[in-house]
């Protein structure tokens, strides 16, 4: 099995040649089906006809209808979330089959799925074997029924014929239009467009009635303003007499409709008019008309409704887009209206007064606001650009997207071969920007159709149902582009080139180096295109041609272009790793040396299987480890074999764990003299003693790190080990083993809620180098950007930091880096006022002209905080004013004291001033960072505060023995204490705190 997969791929991967569409055969913007897979994903699992699409990005899913079930898909790997079986019963598939219908349409097509916004729930609608119901269901769980929903019959919401055209908008406020036929006799069709879910009453168009809907195409309801729109072609009743003519159409209603009249169930406010998309011929007067409209695309941000339509099947081949605007489209259907005397008359416009329409929410059922009889406009909603013309292909679906106001037209053929995407350009004209073939050439023609095709904005992707899969693929393929030449040249709004990393990445709308609409062009196909590796494939099971399973990848080499001087792939186009060895056994070891002495004795010998060793699941050695034969016997004389019988075994040394035991005999002849063993020792109790093991774990402990990044992004990160206590029962002694087998982390809020455990806290790579400055250096606002890459996709913290880097010389530009911060003063003492600081920069070429590093004179940080300061406030005038006239006052008083006092009391006078004049031990500097404390033995131990940093807890535990009663000047959580040592304090200069003297000084028995 494996062996055949192998060399589908390769043949797949050796033979992946472009079709010949264009006359370049090396042409890089066309992608064949086989090289489409690398950017496509696929399911096909046994069901078939899929057609409804509904992407909910709320839940990463997207809900597939097909026939008799319904599929939940995840949006990212496109694996299957749940699949849910929804049949006819058997009595609808009997009654379905007694009225002359085939098997194959008694079936349950589900041809509608709709999210309701206001609640969330997922409209289901299917044929049900011609008999079309509705459910309300549970978008994460489709086998869920809503307990107070009921079914809901599905005339006009889902057609009964699987194979008739049908169009649904669920609109906010939870009303469903709908555009189907109804078939509820064989041979009777009934297409309509319906109101459904309203608080008032269901309306529909007009039944029987051809002015109203004559065999109609339905292509897209759409819901703009206060209207609701249906674009579908019909055939015209303008030009009937001149023979069958197919026109394109817009139906409009008001959402606030209610009816002709009381018991009626028709629209009040029904329109319509015809939609033209033309291109004029040479001489300006004549036109070509594209009457088949094929799909609709409307941009809510520009208000531009973008129209794909289709020449008629005579032969001819060829397409024509229109953009409209929606206020031309409003102001066409202010025409008047068109009627007829009579079937053969030409239809003209109506002569009678128009009123002016209202659309308003409390417009009254009783005022008729239009004509009751006429519907058709006379207007006619011509492009408001020129047609875009294709010649060569039949449109079938038009997804349009906008990146950086450059409009990307997405275009899928009418044979669901080809998926093309195109620019348009300042001039208006089409570029081909890029042509994937969607269908594998092993499926016929035949069982292939699409269906439906939504385009997922956020993640660049499609996704289209098919008659036989479901398919999404990527519309930025920017990994073919292997060169920063290559990815220029393809001129893909898309992509961008990286320098960082070297590769042709997806531009976003923010990028500012992704093309401008100014500088757009068609791609250049005249360049220098080398062979490109495509990304490797996953690992797969593969098998040697010596039967050995292994796991392999492969790539394929793309866009080799030898016209002009390409060169092809260099190295390996498979990769295979991770083999089986089967084990084999190593030669025999030589036999050991015959003691000699008397008796049977046998020798051994030995081998392993190590000639290879087994690896990655291989088969183990079969056969025999150890061999033993007899050695050659020596008979002894009667003198030397007279001995004794042999004891019994003594009991054994260990009951488990293997002891030994002992027997004796003895010689018996005169002498005692005998060449025999008269001791023999075996091994007992070789059974393991029972081992009793226990685990706990620790406590949750927080990690203090030294990168900056994990300290700032208000995440608390804590570690517990787990611990295997085991205790060998043994006879002798129990001893006790503890081990650590296992470590886990925790990731918590700020608050220490919302934790969540995991195995590791990831692995980063080293920082890059800096940047350069953007947008200059020496510019303010300029800054410097540095990367790194999780390399096990678990990493806690930012891939990107930024600095400032303004103040860098603007003379500097070009081989050095911005200067560094300036360091704080080193090398400052007690007595030392000024010292040095110093800064430096790194020589990013091999020149550089000046010096790397630059120093300064600074002045010492003061003992005292409040001179730290350089700033001279209000507050320290006041405050050195009262310390001169403390200070003068001071003096006055010695001066009185020397001149009135006797000399024996000097010094008692001076010794008293002294102590009162000092420091009170609780008045020290109270800093921002560290507090300081002291014990008896004059030792120091400095916590860091606990918004910062952590101590040890036995050296807490050691310190606060030894001061019961010492006051503290600090509060120390202990939840905040954690088992590493703290990193030591970071350089800083900061202003002391006013408020820090008024702390309150905790006992430290209260810690």
């Amino acid at each position: 099995m494996f062996k055949s997969q192998l060399i589908m791929i390769l043949y797949l991967i050796l033979f992946n040649i472009h079709p010949i569409i264009t006359d370049d055969l090396y042409d890089f913007r066309f992608i064949s089906y086989n090289e489409s897979l690398y950017n496509m994903e696929v399911y096909q699992n046994g069901d078939d006809v899929f057609d409804a699409i509904v992407i909910d990005q709320q839940r990463n899913q997207i809900i597939i209808g097909a026939k008799n079930a319904i599929i939940r898909l995840s949006i990212d790997d496109f694996h299957v979330l749940e699949r849910f079986q929804w049949e006819s019963s058997i009595n609808e598939i009997n009654i379905c089959r007694s009225q002359m219908k085939s098997s194959n349409e008694c079936e349950n097509y589900i041809r509608v799925l709709a999210l309701r916004s206001s609640d969330q729930l997922l409209l289901t609608c299917g044929t049900n074997s011609y008999q079309p119901i509705c459910i309300w269901r549970q978008p994460d769980s489709l086998s869920t029924i809503i307990s107070n929903e009921k079914f809901i019959p599905g005339d006009g919401k889902s057609p009964y014929n699987s194979q008739y055209s049908s169009v649904y908008n669920l609109i906010d406020t939870g009303e469903l239009y709908s555009a189907t036929s109804n078939e509820p006799l064989f041979g009777i069709n009934d297409p309509l467009i319906q109101k459904s879910f309203s608080q008032n009453k269901q309306l529909r168009t007009q039944q029987h009635d051809s002015n109203w809907l004559k065999n109609p195409y339905f292509v897209r309801i759409l819901n703009i303003g206060q209207y609701i729109y249906t674009f579908f072609r019909e055939i015209s009743l303008e030009h009937l007499s001149c023979g069958t003519n197919v026109y394109s159409r817009i139906a409009r209603v008001c959402k606030y409709d209610d009816g002709m009249m009381k018991y009626s169930d028709t629209f009040r406010s029904y329109s319509k008019l015809r939609l033209s998309c033309s291109k004029k011929l040479l001489n300006e007067i004549t036109s070509f008309d594209f009457n088949e409209l094929q799909s609709i695309y409307y941009d809510s941000a520009l208000n531009f409704i973008y129209g794909a339509f289709n020449l008629q099947k005579s032969g001819l081949v060829g397409s024509a887009i229109c953009i409209y605007t929606v206020d031309e489209l409003e102001s066409v259907f202010k025409s008047s209206f068109l009627t007829q005397k009579s079937n053969e008359s030409y239809w003209l416009p109506s002569s009678m007064k128009q009123e002016a329409e209202k659309c308003e929410s409390n417009q009254s059922n009783n005022i008729s606001s239009i004509p009751l009889g006429p519907v058709l406009r006379s207007g006619v909603l011509q492009s408001s650009f020129d047609a875009l013309v294709f010649d060569d292909i039949h449109i079938g679906h038009l997804l349009v997207d906008q990146l950086n106001d450059i409009t990307i037209l997405l275009v899928i053929t009418l044979d669901g071969l080809w998926l093309r995407k195109y620019s348009l350009l300042l001039d208006r004209k089409l570029c081909l920007i890029e042509q994937i073939q969607l269908k594998s050439p092993m499926i016929s023609a035949n069982s292939w159709k699409i269906n439906k095709a939504e385009f997922i904005s956020k993640t660049k992707e499609i996704v289209i149902t098919t008659s036989i899969s479901v398919l999404k693929i990527s519309v930025a393929r920017c990994n073919r582009f292997n060169t920063s030449y290559l990815c220029s040249a393809s001129m893909d709004p898309y992509c961008t080139w990286n320098n960082h990393y070297q590769r042709c990445i997806l531009s976003t709308e923010s990028s500012s180096s992704s093309i401008s609409y100014q500088s757009l062009t068609c791609p250049n196909l005249n360049i220098t295109i080398d062979g490109g590796w495509t990304s490797w494939s996953s690992w797969f099971l593969c098998e040697q041609d010596t039967g050995e399973k292994c796991h392999c990848r492969m790539r394929s080499c793309t866009q080799p272009k030898p016209q002009y001087n390409g060169k092809f792939c260099q190295g390996n186009q498979i990769e295979i790793n991770r083999c089986e060895v089967h084990g084999g056994w190593s030669p025999w070891s030589d036999w050991s040396i015959c003691p000699q002495i008397c008796g049977k004795i046998f020798r051994s010998r030995t081998r392993t299987c190590t000639n290879p060793e087994p690896k990655n699941n291989g088969r183990i050695c079969i056969g025999s480890e150890r061999e033993e034969e007899p050695c050659p016997e020596i008979i002894c004389s009667s003198e030397t074999s007279r001995l004794s019988t042999w004891s019994e075994w003594s009991l054994c040394s260990k009951v488990c764990g293997g002891g030994i035991q002992k027997r004796r005999r003895t010689c018996l002849n005169n002498n005692g003299i005998c060449n025999e063993c008269l001791d023999e020792i075996r091994i007992c109790n070789e059974l393991p003693c029972p081992i009793e093991q226990t685990t706990m774990w620790s406590n949750w402990t927080r990690i203090i790190s030294n990168d900056d990044e994990l300290n700032n992004d208000d995440m608390i990160r804590e570690i517990r080990n787990r611990f295997v206590c085991t205790i060998p029962l043994t006879t002798d002694q129990q001893s006790l083993v503890i081990k650590s087998d296992k470590i886990m982390y925790r990731i918590c809020d700020h608050n220490g809620n919302y934790c969540q455990e995991r195995d590791s806290l990831g692995q980063w790579s080293q920082w890059s180098h800096w940047s350069e400055c953007y947008p200059s250096c020496g510019i303010a606002g300029s800054i410097q950007t540095r990367r790194r890459t999780c390399l096990d996709n678990q990493c806690i913290g930012k891939n990107i930091e930024k600095r400032d880097c303004s103040f860098c010389s603007s003379q500097l530009k070009s081989n050095w880096s911005c200067w560094t911060d300036w360091s704080e003063c080193s090398l400052c003492t007690s007595t030392q006022s000024y010292s040095t600081k110093f800064r430096t920069r790194i020589c990013l070429t091999n020149t550089c002209n000046g010096l790397s590093r630059e120093e300064r004179s600074c002045l010492c940080p003061s003992y005292f905080p409040f001179f730290n300061d350089y700033r001279f406030t209000l507050i320290h005038l006041v405050l050195m004013s009262l310390i001169s006239f403390l200070m003068g006052c001071l003096v006055i008083l010695c001066v009185y004291g020397l001149y009135y006092h006797h000399h024996q009391y000097r010094d008692k006078y001076f010794q008293r001033s002294t102590s009162n004049s000092s420091s009170s031990p609780h008045t020290a500097i109270d800093s921002d960072t560290f507090t300081t404390l002291s014990n008896t033995n004059n030792n120091q131990i400095k916590f860091r505060h606990f918004d910062s940093g952590s101590i040890s807890a036995t050296d807490i535990n050691n310190y606060l023995k030894d001061i019961p009663s010492r006051k503290l000047n600090m509060y120390i959580n202990p939840r905040d204490i954690v088992l590493t040592p703290p990193p030591p304090p970071l350089v800083t200069l900061k202003r002391t705190s006013l408020m820090s003297s008024m702390k309150t000084n905790l006992d430290a028995d209260d810690i």
